[in-house]
C-alpha cells in the first residue's frame, strides 16, 4: 500500500497553517504581530497543531486504503482487471521507449468448477490463493500479475523471461510442492506478444485468451 495520502494530507495541513499566518502579515503586518506575538495567540498553534495533524494523517490513510482496495482483488491481493486496463497504456508506452517486447499471459486453472463442486468453495478459494502466490514467486516486481476474474489470471512481463510452455511447467511444479490440499492442480496458459502479435491491449488479451483455450482443449483428454 502506497503512502501518498498519509504524506500529502499532513503536508497540506502544515501549508494551510503557514498560509493562514502569512495572510495576516500580508493584510496588516502590525496587526498580525500584535495578534500573534504580543497577545500570545501563536501559542495556540502549539496546542492545536498536534491535534490537527493526526486527523489529516488519518484522512490520508483512508485515502490510501480506498485506493489500494480499488486496485486489488480482495481474495488474492493481486491487481484487479480495472487496474490492468488503466496501466496498459503506460506499459505499452514504456515498452516502445525501451524497444522491448511485452509478453502477455492468460493463466486458467484446469477443472476449477469440478474442484469447487467436489471439495467446496472454501478449498476453491485456497487453490486460487495458492496459484496467486506461485505466480508472484515466478515473476519480478516490475511485472504485473492480476486476477482477471474467476479462476483466470493475467501476467504482463518483459521479454525473454519464461517461454509459455516452461512457465506452465514451473507453475505446476511449484503448486505440487506448495499445495497441501491433497489434490493435483494444473493450469492452461496462452500468450501474446507486443508488438508482434498485436498492438492494442484488447487484442493482446483476446489473443492470449484464445491461445489459452486452445491449450486447454489440447490437453483436455489427458485430464481425469
Amino acid at each position: 500500500m502506497k503512502f501518498t495520502g498519509r504524506v500529502f494530507t499532513p503536508v497540506v495541513a502544515v501549508l494551510m497553517i503557514i498560509a493562514w499566518h502569512t495572510s495576516y502579515f500580508l493584510i496588516d503586518r502590525h496587526a498580525a504581530y500584535a495578534f500573534l506575538i504580543r497577545d500570545g495567540f501563536l501559542k495556540y498553534d502549539y496546542i492545536y497543531s498536534p491535534l490537527i495533524l493526526p486527523f489529516f494523517w488519518w484522512m490520508g490513510k483512508k485515502y490510501d486504503e480506498a485506493r489500494f482496495y480499488s486496485e486489488r482483488d480482495p481474495l488474492t491481493g493481486l491487481y484487479n482487471r480495472r487496474f490492468v486496463w488503466n496501466m496498459f497504456p503506460e506499459m505499452l508506452s514504456k515498452a516502445d521507449k525501451s524497444k522491448e517486447r511485452l509478453n502477455i499471459f492468460v493463466v486458467d486453472i484446469d477443472r476449477f468448477k469440478k474442484i469447487n463442486d467436489t471439495y467446496g468453495h472454501e478449498l476453491g478459494d485456497a487453490v486460487i490463493r495458492d496459484v496467486s502466490s506461485v505466480l508472484l514467486s515466478l515473476t519480478n516486481p516490475s511485472d504485473l500479475v492480476a486476477r482477471w476474474g474467476g479462476d483466470e489470471f493475467l501476467i504482463v512481463m518483459s521479454d525473454n523471461q519464461h517461454p509459455p510452455n516452461s512457465l506452465t511447467v514451473l507453475i505446476e511444479q511449484k503448486l505440487r510442492k506448495s499445495s497441501n490440499h491433497g489434490i493435483i492442480v494444473t493450469v492452461s496458459m496462452g500468450s501474446s506478444t507486443y508488438p508482434e502479435t498485436a498492438k492494442l491491449a484488447s487484442d493482446l488479451i483476446r489473443l492470449a485468451d484464445e491461445s489459452m483455450y486452445q491449450s486447454k482443449l489440447a490437453k483436455q483428454h489427458h485430464l481425469p
